[in-house]
């Protein structure tokens, strides 16, 4: 096996290891259901938290909620685009060395 792919998979582990930490974080401080994405790039691993609620107020409650209690850093105003704003926040997690980021879309038609 390539060092370049144990690497990459010992960075999916982490991820995962994570992953059920911020879940039972979640249950731990009553913090919404969101979807998390585990991806990898090269020996980065990143966890993704999307904010999928079907009202966009909740949406972007949830958004909050996750950010605050992660202490991530948000992006000042969202990523506007033609359709919409798209909230973004990150923050790494130091002791499993993974990037999380949080994410909300709120379509125009929606605001």
């Amino acid at each position: 096996m390539h060092e370049e792919t144990r690497q990459q998979r010992q960075a999916q582990r982490r991820a995962y290891e994570l992953l059920g930490q911020l879940i039972e974080r979640g249950e731990r401080e009553n913090l919404p259901v969101i979807t998390w994405v585990l991806a990898s790039a090269n020996t980065q691993a990143i966890l993704t938290g999307d904010c999928e609620a079907a009202d966009p107020i909740q949406r972007q409650a949830d958004f909050e909620a996750w950010k605050k209690s992660l202490g991530a850093e948000a992006w000042p105003n969202g990523i506007r685009s033609e359709a919409g704003i798209r909230l973004s926040a990150s923050t790494v997690d130091p002791s499993e060395e993974v990037t999380i980021t949080l994410s909300a879309f709120i379509a125009n038609d929606e605001m």
